[in-house]
């Protein structure tokens, strides 16, 4: 069990736990200390670190934003805070989350003409107070029993490009980097394996100002463990590592539940407590020469 994970999410976005929940589960796996990374959303940071306060976990504001790349990829870039109460962040995070309700309509319109017909109220319960994504609609697929598992919803009719799938606002990757650093916060870059060409991606994420990437990930071979470190190393950025906990599929690891070496936990702590007390001495110098 790795004792820092920073890729998780909780029924703010596409998690099926409580902020509080998630924060019990990982420190019962031994995690001491955790990001939450909700799609588009930090509704849930405050009760996440409520509840790791309340039994010795560290919570890390963070949060996980979609970008696309030039090349048709979808690059994930986990953003990471000392807090997240910035205007312009949260201004710019409700208008990606208006993107999501839009895609989900879109969505529900494509499975009606394949004969599947869905109710978006029932979508909206199931969602709760997170904004509508592809596992709410995967799950209202199971209730209306049309498949047979959240998986199977994903694999026939909601993988990027299935005969399901809607398009959402494109953010562009620098737009996505620029608000993360803007806000105080580090940018990384999630699961580098799901890019067609990691290798171009990294390095031109690198240019708009990624500071860190993901080298340690659920599933990751110990092979891919080294390849990404490499890549990380030739880039100059920051490895870091998370389980991407959903708690959706049967199959996926517990939080905490994948390998990571304690000296990069640390230097990862490290890499943002040092990034969080420079952007607040640019943001105070800023503002005595206004």
């Amino acid at each position: 069990m790795a004792i820092g994970d920073f890729h998780t999410h909780s029924r703010h976005s596409d998690g099926v736990l409580t902020p509080t929940e998630l924060i019990r589960r990982a420190g019962a796996n031994g995690v001491r200390s955790l990001a939450l990374t909700d799609h588009d959303t930090t509704a849930g940071v405050a009760e996440a670190q409520g509840a790791g306060e309340a039994i010795g976990v560290r919570v890390i504001p963070g949060v996980e934003l979609s970008a696309d790349l030039p090349d048709g990829g979808d690059a994930h870039i986990l953003g990471y805070f000392p807090s997240v109460e910035q205007p312009i962040l949260q201004a710019q995070l409700a208008r990606y989350r208006e993107g999501r309700t839009s895609r989900g309509r879109a969505m529900l319109a494509k499975l009606s003409a394949l004969g599947m017909p869905l109710r978006w109220e029932r979508v909206l319960e199931i969602a709760g107070e997170a904004a509508v994504g592809r596992p709410h609609v995967a799950q209202a697929l199971v209730e209306g029993g049309h498949v047979g598992s959240v998986r199977e919803a994903f694999d026939r009719y909601l993988r990027t490009g299935g005969p399901a799938d809607a398009p959402r606002e494109k953010v562009p990757p620098a737009e996505a980097i620029a608000l993360i650093r803007e806000s105080g916060g580090v940018a990384a870059l999630a699961h580098p394996s799901f890019l067609p060409d990691s290798d171009s991606a990294v390095a031109a994420l690198t240019a708009a100002g990624l500071e860190g990437l993901e080298v340690y990930y659920k599933n990751y071979t110990p092979e891919e463990v080294e390849r990404f470190r490499a890549l990380a190393d030739a880039h100059g950025l920051v490895p870091t590592g998370g389980s991407d906990y959903h708690g959706i599929h049967d199959d996926e690891r517990e939080p905490g539940d994948f390998s990571f070496a304690e000296a990069d936990v640390a230097r990862f702590l490290a890499t943002l407590e040092a990034a969080w007390a420079s952007r607040r001495t640019d943001a105070t110098d800023a503002m005595a020469g206004a």
